[in-house]
Parts: structure tokens; sequence; C-alpha cells
């Protein structure tokens, strides 16, 4: 992997702002720091603020595990695209395959509460139900990886069998078929007539994104993985405010669009 604020890394991203391109963050742990108490996650000031003027000037999209209605009232139209539930609500999604997942979802996390009750209570694993998929939580158990593979063997007997999602300390429950970020990051940027996607992770769960064969024009993951696909790493969730900050002032003013849809410079472009 290549530092992004390596020379290499800086001519990526400057080639990166002539293009027409659809630029997609996580949430948690890339624009927001990871906190142990996930329902008061928000992005810094600092951060949202930049967002939000790279939102003026290209299209952007937030890509999450969490529940779209979660995701809606922290950014708070910061961005024009959001897509929750690692890539299930998407604004493409048919509302069928909307209600087909959460009939799924409901009958697994009856099951799971029934049947299986005890056995989390003692692994220490937490549901969450985000409607069209499930996350089971264990943050804080003292062998996250006896856990995890405890609640792996859990899942394989549930009905229909799952898609599964390995988190840092979680493991996301998703209805058959289901794509992940990857697809649903993909089908925006085609749908919004963009050459490539740009993206920027930090876990497991954007391992899905950064896997793409086609489409993904640039690839950051927060924190150096020498297992990931991502090209380029960023050293610490914080430097997600350099990255944004350094690509409004190489895309220029808002709109600046030339005839074939590439971003023109502005008269002067200095690095921040």
């Amino acid at each position: 992997m290549t530092y992004v604020f390596s020379a290499e890394g800086r001519r990526a991203l400057d080639t990166l702002t002539t293009r027409s391109i659809l630029y997609a963050f996580d949430f948690d742990g890339t624009l927001a720091p990871i906190s142990p108490d996930r329902d008061s996650v928000q992005i810094p000031l600092s951060i949202n603020g930049w967002i939000k003027e790279l939102a003026k000037r290209a299209p952007c999209a937030i890509v999450s595990g969490r529940a779209l209605v979660d995701l809606e009232s922290r950014m708070r139209g910061t961005v024009s695209y959001l897509i929750g539930n690692h890539g299930i609500e998407s604004p493409l999604t048919p509302p069928h395959t909307l209600l087909s997942a959460e009939e799924i979802c409901q009958g697994w996390k009856q099951s799971l509460s029934i049947r299986f009750a005890q056995s989390l209570k003692e692994l220490g694993v937490e549901i969450e139900d985000k409607r069209y998929s499930l996350t089971l939580h264990f943050q804080g158990v003292t062998e996250p990886t006896r856990v995890r593979i405890a609640v792996e063997l859990l899942l394989q007997q549930l009905s229909p069998s799952p898609g599964v999602i390995l988190g840092k300390f979680s493991v996301n429950v998703l209805p058959p078929g289901q794509g992940g970020k990857g697809q649903a990051a993909l089908a925006l940027m085609v749908h919004l007539r963009q050459s490539g996607l740009f993206f920027v992770g930090d876990d497991e769960t954007d391992e899905n994104v950064f896997r793409l064969t086609e489409g993904l024009a640039m690839g950051i993951r927060v924190g150096k993985q020498p297992d990931s696909r991502a090209k380029f790493y960023l050293k610490r969730q914080e430097e997600i405010e350099n990255i944004i900050r350094f690509l409004v002032h190489r895309i220029g003013t808002p709109g600046s669009l030339d005839a074939d849809g590439r971003h023109t410079r502005p008269k002067e472009a200095h690095e921040q």
C-alpha cells in the first residue's frame, strides 16, 4: 500500500480531480471517529464543513453499514446521496427488494432472540436491528476472535442462509443475494454518469468496495493493512480532513465542469 500523501498519492489525487468522479466515503471510522457508544457518533464540524464544500463541486455519497434513517439524522443533507445497510438501502433499490429483506431479517431476529438468546448473552453479543439487515456487536469482550467464530457458527443455522460481512468487533448479517457496498456504489456511479468511483473506508466491510474490478478509480483505507485491496492508505482517521480539503482546492469552484463533464482547474490551486 502507498501512503496517500506521498508524491505518488498526491499525483493520483491530482489526476483524479480532472475526471468526472463519484466521491464516496464510509461513515464510522472514516468521516467520524470510532466510538464505543455508536449512538453518539458525529462527524467533526471541520470535516463536515469540508465535505459540504466538496459536495458543491462534485457528486458525493456516504456508503455505510448504518441504517439509512440513522445516517440521515447524522448527515442532515450535507451530501445528496446516502447508501445504508451495506448497500441494501440505496436511491436505486426497488421497494420489493426492501420488503423482502425486512421480512427475512425479522424472521432471523426472532430465531436469534428465541433459539440462541442464552448463547448470545453468554458470549456478550448484542443484536442491532437495522430493519433490512442485522448486526451482532461484541465490542469490549475479552476474546473477540472466539466470539466471532461462535457467532458465525450460530448464523449457519439460520434460514435462509445469510450473507455475512465481518467488521472489527461485529458480524453483519445480510439477506442472500445482496451485493454489498461495492455494487451499490458502482450502480450509483453509473446512474450519475460518472467515469469513476473514489472511496475511503476503514475496515473489512469496505473491502467489498476495494475489491471492485471495474469502476474504482481510487481506493483509500484508513490504517495500513497489508492484505487490503485498497492501493492507498491514511495513517489515521483525522487525515480524512486533509484529503477532502485537497480535493476541494483541486476541483475549484462549484459547478466547474467542461463540455466533457470533467472538472476544470481553478486559476490557482494551493495544497493545504
